[in-house]
C-alpha cells in the first residue's frame, strides 16, 4: 500500500512504487472569485511526493486557464493551502502532499485572484528608437558636435535633448531665429533634426520627441546632451530604470566627446572627499570616446592622451576628431547595453568601485563595445 493506505502502483522495471492522489479543491468562501470553478469538473491528480508548491501552481494554473477561456484573463497567486480536515495547520510549501493527504481527501485554498493587466504588445529591441548619451567637459567641444548633428550634416535624422545648464547654447544663432526661444519645445531643424531643451526632466523631453514622432516626424536617433560636469552613472540609471521610456526606446551606448589639450588635467583634478571626479567617470562608463582637438596638441601629446584613456576604459573605442567632425555611423546603432542585463546591474556600485583617477589598471567600461 502507498500513503495513507493507497494502492501502490508499481512501475515497470520492478522500482518502488509511487503513489498518486486524487484531491479536491475548495476555494475559502470569502474569496471573491472572478471564474466560475467547479470541483467535481476539475480534480487534481498528483505524484504523492510532489509538494504543496506544485499543488498550488496547478490550481493557479487551472483558475487562469478558466478565466482565460472566458475572456476574462485573471491571475491567482495562493497563499495558504490546508486539508480540511485538520483546518487549523496551514501547510508549508515544501513539504510533500503525501505527508498531509490520502486520496479523496480535499484541500482548502485561500489567496488572491485579480483581474489580469492587460498587456501592450512588446516592441523588439531592435525595432526600438536608440537613445544616446552624450557627455564631456566643459570646452570638449560637444557643442561643435551637436551643431554639426544638427544642421550640417545629411546622413542621419537625429533629435538632441539639450539640458538648459550646458555651457553653451546650440547655436545662438538659432535663437536669434527665435528656434529656441522657448524652453522645453521642440524645434524641427532645417535638416529633419529636432533640437529641444529640457529643464531638469529627461523624461518629459523624451516624452516631447516621441509626441513628434507620433505626429509623423522621422527621427534615426536621439541623443541626449548632459551638462559639463555631469556623473554619466546617474542619468543611465533615470533612463534604465523608466517603464514608460523603455517600451519604446532602447540605450544605445554613451559617447564621451574628451579634448585631447586639456583632459589630463582634468583626469588629475584635485577632488574633495565624498566627490567623484566627474571627467574620470564619464571616460570610465562610456563606450566609444571622441578624441576631439587633435589639431591642437603634438603627435607625442595625443598618443599619451590615448594610453591614459585606454588605461581607464579598456572596450571603449576610441575615435579620432577635429571640431567634433565623425561619421554618424559612429554614433548611432552602437547596441552597446543589453536593456535586460543592464538594467538590473547594480552600475552605481561599479562606479564606486571605479579605479582612482589618478590611479593605474583601467576600470574596463561596459564589456565588448568596440575595439
Amino acid at each position: 500500500l502507498g500513503a495513507r493506505g493507497a494502492p501502490a502502483v508499481r512501475p515497470r522495471g520492478g522500482g518502488p512504487a509511487m503513489a498518486t492522489l486524487s484531491l479536491t479543491a475548495w476555494f475559502h468562501p470569502s474569496m471573491s472569485m472572478p471564474v466560475k470553478f467547479e470541483a467535481k469538473d476539475n480534480p487534481f491528480t498528483v505524484p504523492g511526493n510532489s509538494s504543496v508548491m506544485s499543488l498550488m501552481e496547478r490550481v493557479e494554473a487551472v483558475v487562469e486557464a478558466l478565466g482565460q477561456n472566458a475572456g476574462s484573463p485573471v491571475q491567482m497567486q495562493i497563499q495558504v493551502l490546508w486539508n480540511v480536515k485538520n483546518p487549523q495547520k496551514a501547510l508549508s510549501p515544501s513539504e510533500a502532499l503525501d505527508k498531509h493527504f490520502a486520496s479523496g481527501d480535499t484541500f482548502g485554498v485561500y489567496g488572491d485572484v485579480i483581474a489580469a493587466p492587460e498587456r501592450q504588445p512588446q516592441i523588439p529591441e531592435s525595432e526600438k528608437l536608440p537613445v544616446t548619451i552624450l557627455t564631456g567637459f566643459l570646452g570638449a567641444g560637444k557643442t561643435t558636435l551637436l551643431n554639426y548633428i544638427l544642421q550640417e550634416q545629411k546622413e542621419k535624422k537625429i533629435a538632441v535633448i539639450e539640458n538648459e545648464f550646458g555651457e553653451v547654447s546650440i547655436d545662438d544663432a538659432l535663437l536669434t531665429r527665435d528656434k529656441l526661444a522657448m524652453a522645453e519645445k521642440v524645434v524641427v531643424m532645417d535638416n529633419g533634426c529636432m533640437c529641444c531643451t529640457v529643464r531638469g526632466d529627461l523624461q518629459n523631453g523624451l516624452e516631447q520627441i516621441l509626441a513628434e514622432i507620433e505626429k509623423g516626424s522621422k527621427i534615426d536617433q536621439i541623443m541626449i546632451e548632459t551638462t559639463g560636469m555631469a556623473d554619466p552613472v546617474p542619468i543611465v540609471r533615470t533612463f534604465m530604470t523608466s517603464p514608460d521610456l523603455t517600451k519604446k526606446l532602447r540605450l544605445d551606448g554613451v559617447v564621451t566627446v574628451a579634448d585631447a589639450k586639456h583632459i589630463i588635467g582634468r583626469l588629475d583634478d584635485k577632488i574633495e572627499a565624498g566627490k567623484v571626479n566627474e571627467a574620470y567617470q564619464q571616460v570610465a562608463f562610456c563606450d566609444k570616446l571622441l578624441l576631439n582637438k587633435l589639431d591642437l596638441v603634438s603627435a607625442e601629446t595625443a598618443i599619451a592622451v590615448k594610453d591614459r584613456l585606454r588605461n581607464i576604459n579598456a572596450f571603449a573605442k576610441i575615435l579620432p576628431a577635429v571640431k567634433g567632425r565623425v561619421k554618424m555611423e559612429e554614433l548611432t546603432n552602437m547596441c552597446a547595453h543589453d536593456m535586460a542585463g543592464f538594467a538590473s546591474a547594480d552600475i552605481e556600485k561599479e562606479a564606486g568601485e571605479a579605479e582612482d583617477p589618478h590611479g593605474h589598471g583601467g576600470h574596463g567600461g561596459h564589456g565588448g563595445h568596440g575595439g
